[in-house]
């Protein structure tokens, strides 16, 4: 019979292969954004998620598991909706919102499985792991507040902009 710490396994395999996923795609977030601050905060966030990814394998060698073997589904279907995005909008005033949408909907996901993954270690007493993945949870929600900021700060406001003066009234006919 399957338990926690099987489960516990399951998923830091699935969040190596998330990180994995990740690393590959933010070159072409990067590429398509407009604003150097997003494009900057894309970069910093790619060079954590190689140590992100050193990190899982730290703590999957800590662990005696090979953390390969489970493919993310939540992860490829987000960085394929964020290829769908980048398809329709790119180019256009809204790419960026577009992208910061997309980097935040990852996030997000990399953070609530950060969370249970320090939770489980923490019950199962894998210290060294903790302190691991709290480095990454740390570092995935600074990063989804400086997405924040460029959103709030610069980007939204852009995209708003171009929309009104586009003559776009659609919010005004819902």
């Amino acid at each position: 019979m399957k338990d926690l710490n099987d489960l516990f396994q399951d998923t830091v395999r699935d969040i190596y292969d998330s990180e994995k996923r990740l690393l590959e795609a933010m070159p072409q977030l990067m590429q398509a954004a407009h604003s150097e601050r997003l494009k900057e905060a894309i970069r910093l966030h790619i060079d954590q998620s190689k140590e992100q990814v050193k990190r899982v394998e730290q703590a999957c060698a800590t662990l005696g598991i090979d953390p390969n073997g489970v493919v993310c589904q939540g992860t490829v279907g987000l960085i394929k909706e964020c290829q769908e995005h980048l398809q329709e909008f790119g180019g256009s005033p809204a790419g960026d919102a577009a992208i910061i949408a997309c980097a935040q909907k990852n996030e997000h996901y990399e953070i609530a499985n950060y969370g249970t993954a320090i939770t489980w270690a923490q019950l199962l007493g894998y210290d060294q792991v903790v302190e691991l993945f709290e480095l990454t949870l740390n570092e995935e929600e600074e990063t989804d507040d400086l997405l924040t900021q460029i959103a709030e700060n610069e980007v939204n406001e852009k995209a708003a902009l171009a929309a009104r003066a586009g003559g776009s009234d659609k919010a005004s006919v819902m």
